[in-house]
């Protein structure tokens, strides 16, 4: 399990992101009004539905940046609570 990557999706008609690790489908983030800050709002989700029981998170940050950290956060959460880490990187 690797760091998300972020895509945008460029048929939606407001800033719309997928975000992925490897194959998998983690979340998203979506601008929910554009306006200048204070007002600009991005809401992210993550629905996993991965073994026994689905883990969802999600939440309203005030940038697409704070979005991207929360569903990081999230990711990381999720990570820990099925048993997995990231894998090392290959040596020399």
């Amino acid at each position: 399990m690797a760091i998300l990557l972020l895509t945008r999706l460029q048929e939606h008609p407001r800033e719309t992101y997928l975000a992925t690790s490897g194959a998998l489908v983690v979340g998203r983030i979506d601008c929910i009004c554009a306006d200048p800050a204070p007002a600009e709002r991005w809401s992210w989700g993550m629905n996993l539905d991965i073994g026994a029981l689905p883990f969802r998170r999600g939440g309203v940050e005030g940038s697409c940046a704070e979005a991207a950290a929360a569903l990081n956060r999230a990711w990381s959460e999720w990570k820990a609570w099925a048993g997995l880490r990231d894998a090392e990187a290959p040596g020399p």
